[in-house]
C-alpha cells in the first residue's frame, strides 16, 4: 500500500488564478496550511481574505533573486513544506516561419518562467521538503509535453522538459522521502479563457480537474495523467505521427490558448490542450462538460 502524503503545509506557486488558485483552495479546504506565490501580490491577498490562514508570497519564479527571496520568506514562516505544487507558468503562440521571427526575449521569458523557474523553486523547497517526514513536489505538466502543439512550440519544448525533469528527479529522489509527481493536464475551463471569450468546447470544469488531480495525489501516484492530457501520454507512444497530426490539423488551434494564456498570463495556469485539438474518430463528442473516453463500437 502507498503511504499517503498528509497535506500538511502546501506552497503553490502561481497561484493568482486557474489551477493554481483551484489547488490551494482545496488544499485550504482539506486543512493544510497554505502559501500561495505568484506575481500580482494584490491578486494573491485577495485570494488569501477570502481564505483566513492562508499566507502569501510574492515570487516571480522567472526571477532567481526574486525566487531567493521568496523562498527565505517561506523558510522563516514554516519549519518544513509536505507539498510544493509549481503551478506557475506562461504560454505564447510563437510563429518562426513569419517574416519576423520571434525574437530572443519572447523564448527567453517562456523558458524562464514554465522550466527554470520551477527547477530554481524546487531546488530551493528541497531542504524544507526533507524536513518533513513525507513530501511531495508536484508539477503541473501538459499534455503537449508529449504531443505538441505547433503554434506554440517553446511552450511545448517546456512541458516535455518538465517531464523529463520529473521523470530524472524522481529516480534521485528515489530512496529520500520525497515523491515526484507530475499532473499531465487537458484543457480545463478557467477564467482565462472566459476572459479571452473563448471557451474551448471540450474543456474540462475546474472542479472536476482539481477533483481528479486530488484524488490522483491521494492515491500516491507519481503520473496522474487526466482526461486529453491521459489521451496525449499514451498516444505519443502508440501513434505519435497520427496524433500529432490530429493535434495540428485544426486552423483553430492557431487561436487557441493553452495552460497559462496567449502571452504572458503568469499565475495564470488554466489547462495543457489546445482548443481543436484530438477530434479522432473514435474520441467522444466534444461539449461543454462531457466525459473523457471513447465511443462505444458500433
Amino acid at each position: 500500500m502507498v503511504e499517503r502524503v498528509i497535506d500538511g503545509v502546501v506552497l503553490v506557486t502561481g497561484a493568482g488564478s486557474g489551477i493554481g488558485a483551484a489547488m490551494a483552495a482545496r488544499f485550504h479546504a482539506r486543512g493544510a496550511r497554505v502559501i500561495v506565490s505568484g506575481r500580482d501580490r494584490a491578486r494573491l491577498e485577495s485570494m488569501a481574505a477570502r481564505h483566513p490562514g492562508m499566507s502569501v508570497v510574492a515570487m516571480d519564479v522567472a526571477d532567481p533573486g526574486s525566487v531567493t527571496r521568496g523562498m527565505a520568506e517561506v523558510t522563516a514562516e514554516v519549519p518544513h513544506l509536505t507539498t510544493l505544487v509549481n503551478s506557475a507558468g506562461i504560454q505564447r503562440l510563437l510563429d518562426f516561419s513569419a517574416a519576423e521571427p520571434p525574437g530572443p526575449s519572447d523564448v527567453a521569458a517562456e523558458i524562464a518562467t514554465n522550466l527554470t523557474g520551477l527547477i530554481d523553486v524546487t531546488a530551493a523547497a528541497l531542504p524544507l521538503l526533507r524536513r518533513a517526514p513525507r513530501s511531495r513536489v508536484v508539477h503541473i505538466g501538459s499534455g503537449l509535453g508529449f504531443v505538441p502543439l505547433a503554434a506554440a512550440p517553446v511552450y511545448s519544448a517546456t512541458k516535455a522538459a518538465v517531464h523529463s525533469f520529473a521523470t530524472s528527479l524522481r529516480r534521485q529522489l528515489a530512496t529520500s522521502t520525497v515523491q515526484v509527481v507530475e499532473i499531465i493536464a487537458p484543457v480545463v475551463d478557467t477564467p482565462l479563457h472566459r476572459d479571452l471569450g473563448s471557451v474551448p468546447p471540450m474543456a474540462m470544469p475546474l472542479d472536476d480537474f482539481v477533483d481528479r488531480a486530488m484524488r490522483g495525489l491521494d492515491a500516491g501516484k507519481d503520473e496522474v495523467a487526466i482526461g486529453l492530457g491521459r489521451v496525449s501520454r499514451i498516444g505519443a507512444r502508440v501513434a505519435p505521427k497520427r496524433l500529432f497530426s490530429i493535434m495540428n490539423s485544426d486552423d483553430r488551434v492557431r487561436g487557441s490558448t493553452d495552460a497559462h494564456g496567449p502571452a504572458l498570463g503568469g499565475d495564470r495556469c488554466a489547462s495543457s490542450e489546445p482548443a481543436g485539438a484530438l477530434r479522432g474518430p473514435r474520441l467522444r463528442p466534444l461539449r461543454p462538460g462531457a466525459r473523457w473516453g471513447r465511443r462505444p463500437r458500433p
